[in-house]
């Protein structure tokens, strides 16, 4: 199933759809998550979840060092790449890969 989460009145049938604001946790039988705005928490959830999630955010900004913290966590859990959710934005930043 796919789930989309947006604030727009647009409905394409076979799509279910959620408003961001009413995010409470990760759709179980989603197979694929469009999220349309900025909203790197519901990213975050479904990557973790292993969810393939298309989202609006992903081109905001490419480079990992200039990220917001919510950003980065979710860019390195796309990469496979661990961490302590605890972890402050100088400690996520020195394990983005140097290339």
């Amino acid at each position: 199933m796919e789930v989309v989460y947006s604030d727009s009145e647009e409905r394409k049938p076979g799509k279910l759809y959620r408003s961001p604001s009413d995010f409470f946790g990760v759709i179980s039988s989603a197979t694929h998550v469009t999220v349309e705005g900025d909203y790197p928490k519901i990213v975050e959830a479904y990557r973790k979840a292993g969810i393939k999630v298309e989202a609006d955010s992903d081109s905001a900004e490419a480079d990992p060092l200039k990220m917001k913290v919510d950003d980065l966590k979710a860019w390195l859990t796309t990469k496979g790449i661990e961490f302590d959710a605890s972890a402050k934005k100088e400690e996520l930043q020195a394990l983005v890969p140097k290339e």
